[in-house]
């Protein structure tokens, strides 16, 4: 539980710097059913896909350091909810809600067990915006001491990156996860 609050501190302090900076997005994918939208800034979404995905680099800064996370993002998803009804669908419920600035919620899981041929246990947080400016589902992902899997030196990068990409192409309709996340804004 230690290690959650740490995190839990630490993504929240992420998630409200504007010292952000991302890599160019990882070769245009335009997987999933394609949808026309009458946003500019979002011409399509896709539905059980998403336009390309990126490897966000953040910084944090506290009063005695400065160091950086790694937000791996879906873009132009059909629902900013994609990582986390994934990660629900498989391990049940989250651990713990952090409320976010838009008016959601960050779901982190704790000590779970994302590949079946690996012992390693993750902390998962899971979370997405839908705005005008932007549509994207997101995750970080840490391993049991903490390292940062989506850092340039992670063995586990590409791993997450192709399981959170094929999920998305796999998602069902089930609606267990919509149906317990509007009870917990309620």
């Amino acid at each position: 539980m230690k290690n959650i609050k740490y995190l839990s501190i630490l993504f929240l302090i992420v998630f409200f710097s504007n010292y952000s900076y991302s890599q160019k997005p990882t070769k245009q994918k335009n997987v999933g059913g394609r949808t026309k939208t009458s946003n500019p800034n979002i011409p399509y979404i896709y539905e059980n896909g998403f336009s390309d995905y990126e490897v966000v680099k953040q910084a944090t800064l506290n009063s005695k350091d400065s160091s950086a996370v790694y937000t791996l993002k879906f873009n132009a998803v059909a629902s900013a909810m994609y990582t986390q009804k994934i990660i629900f669908d498989k391990f049940g419920k989250w651990t713990t809600a952090v409320h976010s600035k838009n008016n959601g919620f960050i779901l982190i899981w704790e000590n779970i067990k994302l590949f079946n041929d690996k012992e390693e246990l993750f902390t998962i947080m899971a979370s997405g915006t839908e705005s005008l400016e932007e549509m994207f589902a997101a995750v970080m992902v840490f391993d049991s001491k903490n390292n940062d899997c989506l850092s340039e030196k992670s063995e586990f990068k590409k791993e997450i990156i192709d399981y959170f990409s094929n999920a998305i192409i796999h998602l069902n309709k089930d609606k267990t996860f919509y149906e317990k996340y509007r009870a917990m804004k309620n």
